[in-house]
């Protein structure tokens, strides 16, 4: 399932990207002929070279669209500073990359790529499984990372998958990781699950998974109304601390992990869910067991 109010917004500004580039493009003047030479212009600071490119996409987005740059330092691409671009469309924010001269002359929005690292291993690197839950042996040859929304009817789809033959077929050579992708502008219970699942994994690995299974399992019975109190109940069933787990989830003390996980889907692209990354090779949506093994199988030879 895509992200589709965060789409629109992500849409409305690389359109706008795309508009003031070709504007760039063909309104630039050359420099006039008559021009004397001197002293080269000090570079401007990163506060002005930020405030002209706010300026600059400003004039180009949809009224209700805010932009904020920053972040502005040296890059890894000789003679370029990299920076980021912040857009906010009406409450769908995305951050883009960019690449802007030291003189604040040219832009170029997008990541720069190493052509000489891994990309497989780029790609699991701005990933942080540190501490988090798995299942399967710690030392397994195949590492699954899924981004999930416990709402998505896609994402329920893939747990069947998941469950009834990947992990079956592949135990003791695969481990699992789950990863927060919450779509709340469509799915309106969606981070309750992602809080209450965390909430447990404050407990155990253990309560975590027990939450995990439970909310799929219940996934057509929940609905924004209800979540509380049914997430309580998995809580109790699955042996965890009551009120521990009552104050976690009225808190919100996972929300930072969650958003956490958020910021790692968009860094390495994970706009729908569910999407997987086998060793760091993507796979989007409820995919049959054939998909799965194609990969594993050839990870594991």
């Amino acid at each position: 399932m895509t992200r589709r109010g965060f789409g629109r917004g992500r849409a409305l500004v690389a359109a706008a990207l795309a508009a003031a580039a070709l504007a760039a493009a063909a309104c630039n003047a050359p420099p006039s002929e008559t021009a004397k030479p001197g002293a080269p212009a000090p570079s401007p600071r990163p506060e002005e070279v930020a405030g002209r490119i706010e300026e600059y996409f400003a004039k180009s987005v949809t009224p209700g669209i805010t932009l904020k740059a920053s972040g502005i330092v040296p890059s890894q691409v000789p003679g370029w500073n990299k920076g980021t671009l912040d857009v906010d469309a009406n409450g769908a924010k995305q951050s883009i990359p960019f690449l802007v001269s030291p003189d604040g002359k040219y832009f170029i929005s997008g990541e720069v790529t190493d052509l000489t690292v891994d990309p497989l291993q780029a790609t699991l690197a701005k990933i942080d499984l540190q501490g988090r839950p798995f299942r399967g042996p710690a030392d397994a040859k195949v590492t699954i990372v899924e981004f999930s929304d416990f709402q998505c009817p896609f994402c329920s789809r893939a747990y069947q998958i998941l469950e009834e033959q990947v992990m079956p077929a592949y135990e003791g050579k695969v481990r699992l990781f789950f990863k927060h992708l919450p779509l709340k502008s469509i799915h309106p219970w969606a981070e309750g699950g992602a809080l209450a699942a965390e909430c447990a994994a404050e407990q155990s690995a253990a309560g975590f998974w027990a939450m995990y299974h439970a909310l799929f399992k219940a996934q057509r019975d929940l609905n924004l109304d209800n979540v509380k109190a049914e997430v309580a109940a998995f809580a109790k069933r699955a042996g965890l601390d009551e009120t521990r787990f009552a104050q976690c989830y009225d808190r919100k003390e996972p929300l930072p992990r969650i958003e956490k996980d958020l910021a790692e889907a968009a860094a390495v692209g994970a706009n729908s869910t569910p999407t997987f990354f086998i060793n760091g090779r993507r796979l989007e949506g409820a995919q049959p067991l054939e998909n799965f093994r194609a990969i594993i199988d050839e990870e594991l030879g």
